[in-house]
């Protein structure tokens, strides 16, 4: 695939995402047209009173989410409760890969060594929007 085959494709995507929230957007005015005002009015009260004690629950669950994980790092073990699996993951080592390069680069007998060591990842690519 060359370089303008993967612009058409994201071109075409990002197209699409925005096909998709005009389509939500539509959907939301036509179902706010059918309500009568004092309906709207009654849901936008409903709403606003759930907003504050939505908010505040999901602060509450991402404090002890926070907790659960100290938990579990200090005990270095994973956990499971019904409907919940905390995992415990030892911290990934890396290593000064550019230094590394350096010093194979300039010591032969230590590229024999470290070069059979070296592992490389597969290729990945991710996506950001604007």
């Amino acid at each position: 695939m060359n370089n303008e085959e993967v612009v058409v494709l994201m071109n075409k995507y990002v197209d699409m995402k925005s096909q998709i929230s005009l389509l939500e957007a539509d959907k939301k005015k036509l179902i706010d047209q059918a309500m009568p005002k004092e309906v709207r009015q009654k849901v936008d009260e409903i709403e606003e009173e759930f907003a504050g004690k939505t908010e505040k629950a999901q602060k509450d669950l991402e404090k002890l989410e926070e907790e659960i994980k100290e938990g579990v790092v200090s005990l270095k073990k994973t956990l499971t409760v019904k409907g919940m699996k905390a995992f415990y993951y030892e911290g990934r080592v890396s290593w000064d890969a550019k230094g590394l390069e350096g010093v194979i680069k300039n010591d032969p007998d230590i590229a024999k060594v470290i070069s059979k060591f070296k592992k490389q990842g597969k290729d990945y690519a991710s996506f950001r929007f604007e």
